[in-house]
């Protein structure tokens, strides 16, 4: 049952385990990607509100959506990317080092 065939470097189920863990770590990093991007996306249209109404009350300059949203869009695209680039590294460093610690384990089991 938890026998080497599910753990050894090379067997076809070690690299099925590797792939379906990557798989998870690449989704996990897709959907923080999306979080952090809607998240700034939101932030800028609030910010452009708030532009627009102070602007309306007299108290600042005029503002374009575009001018707005460009910036907020761009931030962003660059936090966003940054985020879920951290997770996706995270989880090939994971998926490396899990690796490395099992084909330690079975170095040692084979020289007993």
């Amino acid at each position: 049952m938890g026998g080497g065939d599910h753990e050894g470097r090379g067997t076809s189920a070690g690299r099925g385990m590797r792939r379906a863990a990557l798989l998870a770590w690449a989704a996990c990093a897709v959907v923080v990607w999306n979080v952090v991007f809607d998240a700034i996306v939101i932030q800028a249209g609030r910010e452009y509100l708030t532009l627009q109404a102070l602007h309306q009350q007299g108290k600042g300059p005029a503002v374009t959506i575009r001018g707005v949203m460009d910036r907020g869009v761009s931030r962003a695209v660059r936090t966003a990317t940054a985020s879920g680039g951290a997770v996706g590294v995270a989880g090939i460093l994971a998926a490396w080092l899990a690796a490395r610690q099992q084909a330690g384990r079975s170095a040692r089991r084979g020289s007993e």
